[in-house]
């Protein structure tokens, strides 16, 4: 009888996790065009890189930094989101320039969250890249200005992916990929931070992580008991040569 409460005990809270998994919310950014066809960066807060109800918005509304950078601009330049709400969702966006190869940053704190007993600090880091050509991954790959980064590279079919925490690689984290026609991959980062993937299918493909700092302290006058960073990159892979 109790192996068999235990049983039910376990699959209970695996259900449980797999749903607050499943329920996860991250920054995301996409490019896409406006109801007048002209091309934006529009930023989700959301279980998927999609408009939604923008329950949490306000959480980066007026403190989010964006930042655009460009061939011919590599500098990070702020651009300033804007709210956007259409039908029942809301998001962000920011106005965005021509270029055919970008990198598009942004960094917000949600603030203090309760996961069951125990309360974290989150923060959210979330890129879109585009770019056709190695010079290009090279030259925009590295988002300088984020303390969690995502690294590009490409070798031969492969695409390399080095995780960064303040510059340097963090090793053993999982990385969460997904892909066209239902391609999935979890996978550590080695013990140079980096992870390796050969796109099945031509499209759009997103790679999450995240690291933590086991340090106790008060934001905004609520107490937490460890910090949780959060990132996102989007690519569309294979890369054009």
């Amino acid at each position: 009888m109790f192996r068999k409460i235990s049983n039910i005990a376990i699959a209970v809270l695996t259900l449980f996790l797999f749903v607050e998994q499943a329920n996860a919310h991250y920054l995301w950014v996409i490019v896409e065009n406006d109801q007048d066809d002209n091309r934006v960066a529009n930023i989700y807060f959301e279980e998927a890189p999609s408009a939604g109800d923008g329950h949490y918005l306000d959480h980066f509304l007026g403190s989010s930094d964006v930042w655009v950078r460009t061939i011919s601009h590599p500098n990070p330049e702020p651009v300033k989101a804007t709210e956007v709400k259409q039908d029942k969702n809301r998001w962000l966006r920011v106005k965005f320039s021509d270029a055919d190869e970008y990198s598009i940053d942004t960094y917000g704190k949600f603030g203090v969250y309760e996961y069951g007993s125990t309360k974290v600090l989150l923060h959210y880091y979330a890129r879109t890249l585009k770019a056709s050509s190695h010079d290009a991954i090279h030259e925009l790959g590295r988002a300088e200005q984020l303390d969690l980064d995502f690294v590009p590279h490409d070798i031969g079919d492969q695409l390399e992916l080095t995780l960064l925490w303040k510059g340097k690689p963090v090793s053993d984290r999982m990385v969460f990929i997904r892909g066209p026609k239902g391609f999935r991959m979890n996978v550590k980062t080695n013990d140079r931070g980096r992870v390796f993937v050969e796109p099945a299918e031509p499209g759009r493909y997103t790679f999450r992580s995240s690291v933590e700092e086991p340090t106790p302290g008060s934001d905004n006058g609520e107490d937490y008991e460890l910090i949780r960073h959060n990132i996102t990159i989007l690519l569309d892979l294979p890369l054009e040569k």
